[in-house]
């Protein structure tokens, strides 16, 4: 009986082991929707965007790579060299409207519909292989040319109690303004839209609602900014200048 137990009870620990071995080993990091728009008059330069899916701990964003691009760097305008980091348990986006790779080649066969290899790399040592697809052109307007309505919206960010590295709840106070979910390619309506969250210049993605959470965070200086968007996705203004609320924080 009591070898028997024993036997039981090692079992139990290899199968134990076993699957703590698998998690360890199973990505945490995933890419979805990667996408390469060319730059107008330039054919051989391209915006690359794609989702940042984290199904683990907090990592930070290194950089990328392919063998058929000449040149492939991160962008990040207002926010050169802040740390990119993808929220544990969440998502973050290279997009046309914050960071994202610049990527020049491709090469001859490398047209619409086409595809070419792309590795991703994370501060957790995560390399990360995807394929990247020739999208042609795109339909959204990020070009930065805004809205205006009167009365103007009216954006404030209510910090939380206390910063959390486990991650913390976020709070927005809008006025002239109402969140509206509506497809893609609806056109605008004054006064109705979505919001867009970027941490240190790297979009988070959009918002409904006047609650939302940030993930887990690794160590670090951070800023958050929260941007009211008209459904066809351009910024709202208030005498010229977009309408934001930024955070500034800490994790220790």
């Amino acid at each position: 009986m009591i070898r028997r137990i024993a036997a039981i009870v090692i079992l139990g620990a290899c199968a134990l082991a076993l699957f703590w071995g698998m998690s360890a080993s199973r990505p945490s990091i995933t890419i979805e929707n990667a996408k390469a728009v060319p730059v107008k008059g330039r054919n051989d330069m391209f915006m690359v965007t794609l989702d940042m899916v984290n199904d683990g701990a907090a990592s930070t964003f290194l950089g990328a790579s392919s063998p058929q691009a000449q040149m492939l760097m991160v962008m990040n305008p207002g926010h050169d060299g802040a740390a990119l980091v993808v929220p544990g348990g969440g998502k973050a986006s290279l997009a046309m409207d914050g960071a994202h790779l610049m990527l020049r080649g491709g090469g001859d066969d490398f047209a619409q519909g086409g595809f070419i290899p792309l590795t991703l790399s994370f501060a957790n040592g995560q390399q990360v292989s995807t394929r990247v697809i020739h999208a042609g052109s795109t339909t959204m307007d990020h070009s930065g040319a805004g809205v205006s309505t009167s009365p103007a919206p009216t954006l404030t960010l209510i910090p939380p109690a206390q910063v959390d590295a486990d991650g913390f709840e976020m709070r927005l106070s809008i006025e002239n303004f109402a969140f509206v979910r509506v497809e893609d390619g609806t056109p605008h309506v004054p006064g109705e839209g979505h919001a867009h969250i970027y941490l240190n210049g790297l979009k988070l993605g959009r918002l409904y609602d006047t609650r939302f959470d940030i993930g887990a965070l690794s160590p670090g200086s951070y800023d958050l900014r929260v941007a009211l968007n008209s459904h066809d996705h351009r910024p709202y203004l208030a005498d010229g200048v977009p309408v934001a609320a930024q955070f500034a924080f800490t994790i220790p």
